[in-house]
């Protein structure tokens, strides 16, 4: 019988029936979502967006048992990630730097091998983000949302506190930007947070749930 993954509200349930450690296989399946959401809010201040990641990840945790499934689980993760972008633009929260990965590790980065992955290399990824990169804020954050983490108008208009009008307006002008400097892209593939990295940040955060298992054991039961 072919093994079938544990979907996010089996996760969900099993954590808040005692099985904490599972926590990790949500973190593993949305680390790059965050990273991303991140990017879209903070720009490319790297360590700032994996701080932001960390308390994100924690807020979510302490408050797992308010996951009513009204949302998607990573709907709900996104806005927890985007409130926690807001409170670091203001100097709020400062948690541990992560170890930024060495350039021999790059390659690992790229777990997910598709064909596509065959002609897109690596210039043309760090071209890309670099493109995105120097967007105005406004443009980029719809475009990170849409193009790069594939969420719908209607989507980045609720997290962005924008309205769909605008969402279309902004993308559009974001892709004239682009266009200029890039050709053939292929966003999906841009941003990855995979191997090393997505493995400090489950190491940092599972060292600090056991530091807050106390205080979020209340509402985990």
């Amino acid at each position: 019988m072919p093994y079938t993954p544990l979907s996010d509200l089996e996760v969900i349930h099993r954590v808040l029936s005692g099985e904490k450690q599972l926590f990790e296989l949500l973190m593993r399946r949305y680390n790059q979502r965050l990273y991303r959401t991140g990017l879209a809010a903070l720009g490319g201040n790297v360590a700032g967006v994996e701080e932001t990641m960390q308390n994100a990840w924690i807020k979510a945790y302490q408050h797992l048992s308010r996951f009513e499934g009204r949302a998607s689980f990573p709907t709900w993760l996104t806005r927890i990630m985007l409130n926690e972008c807001l409170m670091s633009l203001r100097g709020q929260h400062r948690l541990v730097e992560l170890p930024q990965p060495e350039a021999t590790t790059e390659a690992s980065l790229r777990e997910e091998h598709t064909p596509l992955h065959d002609v897109l290399n690596e210039e043309l990824r760090q071209a890309l983000e670099t493109a995105i990169g120097t967007l105005p804020n406004t443009y980029r954050s719809v475009f990170m949302l849409r193009e790069v983490e594939g969420m719908s108008v209607v989507e980045t208009a609720q997290m962005l506190h924008l309205s769909e009008t605008n969402v279309k307006v902004r993308l559009l002008r974001a892709r004239e930007r682009l266009r200029s400097q890039l050709q053939d892209f292929a966003p999906a593939h841009t941003f990855t947070y995979l191997g090393p990295r997505c493995d400090a940040m489950v190491h940092h955060v599972l060292a600090r749930m056991g530091e807050v298992l106390q205080e979020a054991a209340p509402q985990l039961q």
